[in-house]
């Protein structure tokens, strides 16, 4: 494991291993489009939104901001461990070159598989979301603030079970189509920059400064007026407050860590630019800068949100958002779905623009993080491929957008699939795929322990190959991770809320580990169908893939 020879070459032979001697994709990303990328797929405004809704309604006496604060301390050797690892070894496919080439091939394929399909499930949970949580509020301010109440019979289709599925399946396809024959990920990401602006402004920079600036009795004020031009009874804001059932009680220690749930949405998964860490120019702080550098940048912008939305809003008003996104019927209040913070912001600022400019930000959330997880699918696939575990087609790339397009086809297949799934099963909520991430994390935890004894020669060649008393740097990480990992599993294993609780959730929990038990065993199965065929697939995991 530690040999020396170039990529793809037999050690003292020119074999080749892999479908071919280059992947034919190209450095053309910055680290500052990795970082955006990475702010982007954590979703710091779904995080936010979910952490001011479900904290005061389901997670009595926990402290919102020092949860949030565990979730960083407890995600971050995770983070580091992802960037010290992505710059040793920047190649598509993240994890499962790490962990293949460390710990064995069979584990390299379980965890990418376990990533790999819960990021597809992901993608059915946002094509749905945007119907929900996109469109869905941007018709409603236009609605209100227009005066035109027939704009709220449109958004009526955007709640249906065929509205949703419909809606998410079109994103899909033209995702696929502009990432496949469009101007591929360059183009992508010169798209991604200016949607950012948008996004971190009207998501998560404006609601902060309106809500800062407006105090709860204006807040309360707006509010009702809202409420009333949707059609809905006086005193909608305590009707709200009524419907949460908010018990301000004092901070339990336990309560609050298992508030931490809601903020490691956000914080365990800003990691996700390693999947295309090939496609990314190198420079030995890039890693730092785009990975934790973008994690601290994500809780502080979720402290900030927790620190003007709880007192200006109230606790009380949140909650009830959270209890009416789990069921309790506050339609009479105007209110048909319950609205975000995004959209409470744009109440406040009482201004059909401002309201407009802040839920399209989250609008772009869902449009961008669809595409954003086409893209890591695909290195993934294209990373199998490279390896001769998937047909050499799959790694196919297009000259012209230097995108693997076959492998875009697999991911079209699957994630509509998902939208179908998701978008007709509405108890598959945004939580439930947690578990089944981290178990990927703690087989990567466990990489980044032995990756410089088990690869010397790449580890000493890397930018990151520190000793402490002799001990390597990236191992004291993993170990690090390897805690943090199992304390947040503990988490998920244990929060009746997290839709992975053990005694609540038992068959979501068998699903988040028989994964990585088929990959394992799928990679045997592989291998021994390509003996039959002439092909050795044990000879590529002796060396770092090509670029």
């Amino acid at each position: 494991m530690s040999g020396s020879s170039v990529p793809g070459q037999a050690p003292g032979g020119n074999e080749r291993f892999f479908t071919r001697q280059a992947t034919g994709l190209v450095r053309e990303v910055s680290w500052v489009d990795a970082a955006i990328y990475n702010l982007i797929w954590s979703s710091v405004p779904l995080s936010i939104a979910f952490i001011l809704a479900f904290g005061p309604a389901f997670y009595v006496g926990g402290d919102l901001m020092i949860a949030t604060v565990f979730a960083f301390v407890l995600a971050l050797p995770c983070a580091v461990l992802y960037a010290v690892l992505s710059a040793a070894i920047p190649r598509s496919g993240g994890d499962y070159t790490w962990v293949s080439r460390t710990l064995h091939p069979s584990l390299g394929f379980a965890s990418n598989l376990a990533f790999s399909f819960w990021a597809t499930f992901f993608i059915g949970i946002y094509a749905v979301y945007l119907g929900f949580y996109g469109i869905g509020p941007v018709l409603r301010i236009a609605a209100v603030y227009t005066g035109n109440s027939d704009i709220l019979g449109v958004s009526d289709f955007f709640f249906s079970t065929g509205g949703v599925v419909i809606t998410g399946a079109i994103l899909v396809v033209l995702s696929a189509l502009v990432l496949s024959f469009g101007r591929g990920l360059r183009g992508f990401m010169r798209f991604q920059r200016w949607a950012f602006v948008v996004w971190v402004i009207g998501s998560v920079l404006l609601p902060i400064v309106i809500l800062a600036l407006v105090g709860q009795d204006t807040f309360k004020a707006n509010f009702d007026s809202y409420a009333q031009k949707l059609g809905g009874a006086p005193e909608a804001y305590d009707a709200y407050v009524a419907g949460g059932a908010y018990a301000g009680v004092a901070m339990d220690l336990g309560a609050t860590f298992l508030t931490l749930t809601l903020a490691f949405y956000t914080l365990g998964f800003i990691f996700q630019s390693a999947y295309f860490g090939g496609e990314i120019k190198q420079g030995k702080r890039n890693t730092l800068l785009s990975i934790p550098g973008a994690q601290l940048i994500a809780v502080l912008l979720i402290l900030a949100s927790i620190a003007v939305f709880l007192p200006n809003a109230g606790a009380g008003l949140l909650a009830g958002t959270g209890a009416q996104l789990f069921g309790t019927d506050l339609s009479a209040t105007g209110f048909t779905f319950a609205p975000l913070y995004t959209e409470l912001a744009a109440i406040a600022s009482g201004n059909l623009l401002v309201g407009l400019f802040i839920t399209v930000g989250m609008l772009l959330l869902f449009i961008l993080f669809v595409p954003q997880t086409m893209i890591l699918l695909s290195r993934n696939l294209f990373a199998w491929s490279f390896d001769r575990l998937m047909p050499d087609r799959i790694a196919e790339v297009n000259e012209r957008t230097h995108s693997p397009v076959n492998a875009m086809i697999v991911i079209v297949v699957t994630s509509l699939i998902s939208v179908a799934i998701v978008g007709t099963n509405p108890n598959l909520t945004f939580i439930v795929g947690l578990f089944g991430l981290t178990i990927t994390y703690l087989f990567v935890s466990v990489a980044g322990i032995f990756f410089p004894y088990r690869q010397r020669d790449t580890f000493e060649a890397s930018p990151y190959n520190a000793r402490v008393g002799g001990v390597p740097v990236i191992s004291i990480i993993g170990v690090l991770s390897l805690i943090g990992m199992f304390l947040i599993s503990y988490v998920l294993l244990s929060d009746q809320n997290s839709g992975t609780a053990l005694a609540v959730n038992p068959e979501r929990v068998a699903l988040a580990l028989v994964v990585p038990i088929i990959g394992f065993v799928a990679y045997f199965i592989i291998k021994a169908i390509q003996k039959t065929r002439g092909v050795n697939i044990d000879l590529a995991y002796r060396e770092i893939p090509p670029e």
